[in-house]
């Protein structure tokens, strides 16, 4: 499999609907929006929880800082994007 994809440099940053995570030689290959972003596995449990979701993550010098930037809609309420509290 021939992969094109970019490690974030210090402060670079994507934003787009996270579609998909898997191992790829030892890193994380997420497809975030259009684009593959190599990312350190450890943030593998993170990420699978949203997924679904417009996130963005942004590197820092030290970490990477990953925000919600839209929850996805439950089908069950698609026609009432509201969130509602029980």
């Amino acid at each position: 499999m021939t992969v094109f994809s970019n490690w974030l440099r210090p402060w670079g940053e994507v934003i787009g609907p996270l579609h998909s995570l898997q191992e790829y030689e030892g890193s994380l290959l997420a497809r975030i929006g259009q684009i593959d972003v190599l990312l350190p596995k450890e943030l593998e449990a993170r990420l699978r929880e949203l997924q679904g979701q417009t996130i963005g993550i942004l590197r820092t010098d030290q970490d990477f800082r990953i925000s919600v930037i839209a929850e996805s809609v439950p089908e069950t309420n698609a026609t009432n994007p509201i969130k509602t509290f029980a």
